[in-house]
């Protein structure tokens, strides 16, 4: 009987040693967690991840939840098969636990429930009784907090319409900015106004001048990069909320005649005297070639194709630096080149002079695009035969718009008032489930939801459903509108005590920014043709 040498039989014993050894070091268990931060808004219930790898049952370890702050916190606490949480830190007591049914398959996440701001930090994962030399790792926790900016109307500039935007409740601190229907940055009236409460949250404002376009709608947009998180609210600004040139002509020449006819010779002499008037006809002149280019920017931006020889031509006076010069010959379309040089007149020190420059050298290079305004023979527009009879029609017509304007604006400030006070009336309106009915019956919010606001426990749940409603209409401004109407039907109180009750005093508000509006075009008019109507009133005093 042949037998293996000896040799042979230790050989084969060292290279069964060697290849169990090589195969449990591959199959070493090792903690891991997530390579990028975990992301949470205050409130939220997250879970920060950890698991063994390869895959190995935890039910007989101990699992180590920690806080690494400027002292340890002790976080969650898994040993001897059950949780053991006897010197958990107080902040999180109630808040933690563990998936003890995934235990059995190396799952050792942590999930912490109603998240707070002071939460954020580095969280460390670690098994003591692991024999591996990985028994640890870190978690990243990133919490914020943000809210829904509101857009207001805060009146009008030149001729253009000032919209505020605010939005408060914030963490960390966010960036503000407007923009345009086709997603443009607006350029701001100044940086933004920046507030921070007693509870660390941001409030952050900012306005912006708009000139009226072919939309007039325009979007207000917070975000907070570290966190990953934007929240855009638009409006839509109606045309005759834009002062127009012609407002209030009627008013404007008769104040005129009024004027002139309650002149004294004194006056006038005064006035000749002391009045450079053509140095005061030169200034009219350049006020009305800027205010031309401020009115029709949008319009100017998309027709007119020599931007880059108009820059050159300002550069040439000094009126643009030769930076902003250079950067308009180097953008690519007549569209861009023509942003870049708004933008250069917006900026310069004495912005009038530079556009009136620049309406000049836009009639020299191309006069079809200010022929297409209409805006090219003024003197012909006082001799018109039917001018006051389409200023009279112009006249009833601003009256009619501006009642539908009222209208729109109350159901603004309802919506506005729902919005600004959303956490009041969610632990006040006891009524939430009458309320939605209400709407239900008028086909504002879907049955589904109708029935989910019914089943709800308490006011508490049922005005949080309404409010998710509110917030997922169509026409969310009419809804919240129709909400605040039966609200101030079934609970008067709750709106009394927030101190918005008075509706008459509102009305009175705007119809006197309505008469400012008038009363400011019809002196701009006045001011604007002083020369021509002294020159034509006076001639015609007794005839009128």
């Amino acid at each position: 009987m042949k037998t293996f040498p000896t040799s042979a039989v230790w050989c084969l014993g060292i290279l069964f040693i060697s290849v169990s050894l090589i195969t449990t070091g591959s199959s070493e268990v090792q903690v891991v967690g997530p390579a990028d931060p975990v992301d949470a808004l205050a409130g939220d219930d997250i879970i920060l991840p950890c698991s063994l790898k390869p895959k190995a049952s935890a039910e007989t370890m101990i699992v180590r939840w920690t806080r690494l702050n400027l002292t340890t916190e002790n976080v969650h606490l898994y040993r001897d098969g059950r949780d053991s949480n006897e010197d958990q830190s107080p902040s999180y007591r109630g808040r933690t636990s563990m998936f003890n049914e995934e235990l059995k398959n190396g799952n050792v996440s942590l999930k912490l429930t109603r998240v707070t701001l002071s939460d954020a930090g580095s969280y460390m994962c670690f098994i003591p009784t692991l024999t591996s030399q990985v028994k640890e790792t870190t978690v990243q926790l990133l919490v914020g907090a943000v809210s829904q900016p509101v857009i207001s109307i805060d009146g009008t500039k030149d001729w253009g319409v000032v919209l505020k935007c605010e939005s408060g409740g914030w963490f960390p601190e966010p960036e503000m900015e407007w923009l345009d229907s086709s997603g443009t940055i607006l350029p701001a009236d100044g940086p933004p106004e920046r507030h921070r409460d007693s509870e660390g949250l941001y409030t952050v404002r900012r306005h912006v001048t708009v000139n009226q376009t072919d939309t007039n709608r325009f979007t207000c947009r917070v975000q907070q990069q570290e966190i990953n998180h934007m929240k855009e609210t638009e409006i839509h600004v109606p045309d005759d909320v834009f002062p127009k040139s012609h407002v209030g002509l009627i008013v404007g020449l008769l104040a005129a005649a009024v004027v002139v006819l309650t002149a004294s010779a004194g006056g006038v002499y005064w006035w000749r005297k002391h009045m450079k008037v053509k140095d005061y006809k030169l200034e009219q002149e350049k006020r009305r070639d800027a205010q031309f280019v401020t009115r029709n920017k949008d319009h100017l931006i998309q027709n007119v194709s020599e931007g880059k020889s108009i820059a050159s031509e300002l550069h040439k006076k000094d009126l643009i630096p030769d930076e902003m010069n250079s950067q308009i010959s180097a953008a690519g379309t007549s569209q861009d080149q023509m942003r870049l040089l708004f933008k250069a007149l917006e900026e310069a020190e004495d912005t009038t002079r530079v556009k009136s420059t620049f309406y000049k050298i836009l009639l020299d290079l191309e006069p079809d695009v200010v022929k297409d305004l209409g805006l090219f023979n003024l003197i012909g527009l006082f001799n018109t035969i039917g001018l006051f009879n389409t200023i009279e029609k112009q006249r009833q017509r601003w009256e009619e718009r501006v009642k539908d304007y009222k209208l729109e604006q109350e159901k603004r400030r309802d919506a506005q008032f729902v919005t600004r006070n959303k956490d009041h009336l969610i632990q006040n309106v006891s009524e939430g489930k009458s309320i939605a009915s209400e709407l239900h019956k008028k086909d504002l919010i879907p049955d589904e939801m109708n029935s989910q606001i019914s089943a709800a426990g308490t006011s508490q749940d049922q005005m949080r459903l309404l409010f998710k409603a509110l917030e997922e209409a169509e026409d969310t401004t009419r809804v919240k509108s129709t909400f605040y109407k039966i609200l101030l039907d079934l609970e008067p109180d709750v709106v009394k005590d927030l101190g918005l009750f008075n509706l008459i005093g509102l009305f009175n508000t705007i119809e006197k920014q309505r008469q400012r509006w008038e009363e400011r075009g019809d002196a701009r008019f006045v001011t604007r043709h002083k020369d021509h109507l002294i020159q034509k009133v006076s001639g015609g005093i007794h005839s009128i």
